[in-house]
């Protein structure tokens, strides 16, 4: 089947001050499919939606919020997951390696309240290096 258009965009929407513009040349092109029907598109539509009122499927408005979470050079060197080789009835390091260079990957960063409740997670793309030597500041991409 030959595309319904190939003049542009049929227009553009404007809901926020209830506005359409229709571009007319794209309208006016026979987009029927029976040989011997009216094609007077631009008059149809506004035939349609002329005196009722015209409603849209939906609207949905994202809110998009950033937040900036800094784990600096000294913070989060070591971890509690039992791979890190923690002794768990001492709490001593194992391996004298990770005493004087520890290196930790941050994968995931923890959202919480002023309640210290857990509200978000998220998941970053590809683990952080992290040790001593560096600093790290992830920003956090917050949609609702």
């Amino acid at each position: 089947m030959p595309p319904l258009s190939t003049n542009g965009v049929y227009g553009y929407l404007y809901p926020d001050v209830g506005v359409i513009i229709l571009n007319p040349s794209t309208l006016n092109v026979t987009t029927t499919r029976s040989p011997g029907t009216d094609a007077n598109n631009p008059t149809n539509l506004f035939n349609a939606i002329n005196g009722d009122p015209f409603y849209l499927q939906s609207e949905e408005t994202v809110t998009s919020d950033f937040i900036f979470c800094r784990a600096r050079n000294a913070e989060f060197n070591y971890s509690i997951n039992p791979s890190f080789s923690v002794s768990a009835s001492a709490g001593t390091i194992l391996y004298n390696d990770f005493i004087q260079n520890p290196t930790t990957y941050i994968s995931s960063v923890g959202l919480y309240n002023d309640n210290n409740e857990l509200i978000a997670v998220a998941k970053l793309s590809k683990p952080l290096k992290k040790d001593f030597t560096k600093e790290a500041l992830i920003r956090v991409k917050l949609d609702f």
